[in-house]
C-alpha cells in the first residue's frame, strides 16, 4: 500500500497561473528519507518544492508552527526559499489547516532558523527575509566576471557595478547593468555564468518605466534545471537588490518600494527595508494552479 501525501502547486509574486513563481508543497505526516524526498520534487518539476511536516506547539494564537525543507528538482537540498516559503503558506491557509485566528505562518527551518510569512489579504502573503550587504567584486575577480557577463549576453555590455553578499549570501553575486541593456528583452546563455565562480547570479537594472525601483533577473547554471538555468522570480536576491537600491535611490528609511523581475515568466514584488533589524518584507500575489495527492 503506498503512501498518500496531499500537495499544492502554487504560483508566488502573481495574480494568475502563468506567470511569477511556481512551487510545490508537499505535506508529510513522517520522516521521509532525504532521497525520496529528492526523487518526489524531481518528479514533480516545479522549480522548488517545499516539504511541510505536521503542526507543531506555538505559544501564540495568531501563529501556526510547521517545520520546513526546500528541494530543487536537480536533487539539491537548498537551505532558504523565499518564493517556496510564501508558496508554503498558501497551501496552508489554502487547505484550511489552521483556525481563523491565525494570521501567521511560522516555519522552523533544518538549520534552526525561522521563516514567518503573514496574510495580508484573501490571496496576497508577506515573508520577512534577513537582508545583507554587498561588497565590491575585487579587482583580481573583476575582469574574469565582467567576461562571463559579457559572454552570458554575447555582447559587451555595460556593467555599473559588481558585488559579492555578506554573510549568509557568500555565494551571490550580483552584476547592476546599465538601464539601457534592456535586461527583460535581453537573450542570455546563462551556462556563461558559471564562470563568475558565484552559485547564484543576480543582474539588475534601474526601471525604465517608473513603474518599479528597480527590476532584475537570476541565474544560477550550478543548480537550476536547463534549458534557462533561471529563478522566474528569487525572493532571496532580493535581500541583496532590495538595500542596495534602496541606498542608491537615498529612500527614506520608512518608505516602501516595488521591484520587478523580468524573467519570461515575470514577477511584481512590493518590499520594505527594516534597516535596524536587517530585515528585508516581501509582499505578493498568490494563485493555486493545482492540488492533488502524490503516492509513494
Amino acid at each position: 500500500m503506498p503512501h498518500t501525501f496531499p500537495y499544492n502547486i502554487v504560483t508566488a509574486f502573481s495574480k494568475g497561473p502563468f506567470n511569477g513563481n511556481p512551487a510545490a508543497a508537499v505535506f508529510v505526516d513522517e520522516n521521509l528519507e532525504t532521497d525520496l524526498l529528492m526523487k518526489i520534487a524531481a518528479n514533480l518539476n516545479q522549480p522548488v518544492m517545499s516539504v511541510i511536516g505536521p503542526q507543531i506547539p506555538s505559544a501564540e494564537k495568531t501563529v501556526a508552527a510547521f517545520n520546513i525543507r526546500w528541494f530543487l528538482p536537480t536533487f539539491h537540498e537548498i537551505a532558504i526559499c523565499g518564493h517556496a516559503t510564501m508558496v508554503a503558506a498558501r497551501a496552508v491557509f489554502e487547505r484550511g489547516l489552521v483556525g481563523d485566528s491565525v494570521e501567521v505562518i511560522e516555519f522552523h527551518t533544518q538549520s534552526g532558523g525561522v521563516m514567518r510569512a503573514r496574510k495580508i489579504g484573501k490571496d496576497s502573503l508577506e515573508i520577512r527575509l534577513p537582508s545583507g550587504t554587498l561588497t565590491d567584486v575585487s579587482s583580481e575577480e573583476s575582469p574574469k566576471m565582467a567576461a562571463a557577463v559579457s559572454k552570458a549576453f554575447g555582447r559587451d555590455v555595460a556593467i555599473k557595478y559588481m558585488g559579492v553578499g555578506s554573510k549568509g549570501f557568500e555565494n551571490y553575486v550580483v552584476i547592476e547593468l546599465d538601464e539601457k541593456e534592456n535586461l527583460g528583452e535581453s537573450k542570455v546563455d546563462a551556462v556563461a555564468f558559471l564562470g563568475t565562480g558565484y552559485t547564484i547570479n543576480v543582474v539588475t537594472t534601474a526601471s525604465s518605466n517608473g513603474e518599479e525601483l528597480f527590476v532584475s533577473r537570476m541565474f544560477a547554471p550550478a543548480v537550476i534545471s536547463p534549458p534557462d538555468y533561471e529563478d522566474q522570480v528569487c525572493g532571496s536576491a532580493h535581500c541583496l537588490t532590495g538595500p542596495y537600491w534602496h541606498k542608491k535611490n537615498g529612500l527614506a528609511s520608512d518608505q516602501a518600494f516595488s521591484a520587478k523581475m523580468v524573467s519570461s515568466r515575470g514577477g511584481d514584488l512590493n518590499l520594505f527595508w527594516d534597516q535596524k533589524a536587517s530585515v528585508i518584507s516581501l509582499k505578493g500575489e498568490t494563485f493555486v494552479m493545482a492540488s492533488g495527492e502524490i503516492y509513494v
